[in-house]
């Protein structure tokens, strides 16, 4: 942080990679750490505060998608705010592969994510070459 107390555009989006990366690879901790103690995150329609809360939801969310990877789009920073334009790419636990578009917008107060948003944009499965030869039409009913 600068000696004004605003942190530089380098350090936010520095944690705001740093986010993705714990939350990609499960690291609880390093999440704990970047998050401010009254943080709060809405993902689509739900909303979490405080970070036992948001913690909760980042392992629940890695049950879902044992698999996840983030590919950036684009990361705006403005102020202590930045907008991260990305994309989820996760494997479930029956093993189906999909990509997940979203927008997320992080508030930074003190060095710390304050508040998080994340809007979920229609994201799809992929089908590959097999699934799809393993369809067979259906034989007529006699």
């Amino acid at each position: 942080m600068s000696s004004s107390g605003l942190m530089s555009e380098a350090v936010i989006k520095e944690r705001v990679h740093s986010f993705c990366q714990a939350l990609a690879g499960r690291n609880l901790d390093r999440i704990q750490s970047l998050l401010a103690d009254q943080a709060t995150l809405s993902w689509g329609p739900y909303d979490f505060e405080g970070k036992e809360s948001i913690l909760t939801w980042a392992k629940e969310l890695s049950e879902l998608f044992p698999f996840m990877a983030f590919k950036e789009k684009a990361l705006e920073v403005h102020g202590a705010t930045a907008k991260h334009e990305f994309m989820i790419a996760f494997l479930t636990p029956d093993g189906q592969r999909g990509w997940l578009p979203c927008i997320g917008t992080y508030d930074f107060k003190d060095g710390r994510i304050q508040r998080v948003k994340v809007s979920l944009l229609h994201g799809f499965l992929a089908v590959s070459r097999d699934d799809v030869e393993r369809v067979k039409p259906h034989e007529p009913e006699q």
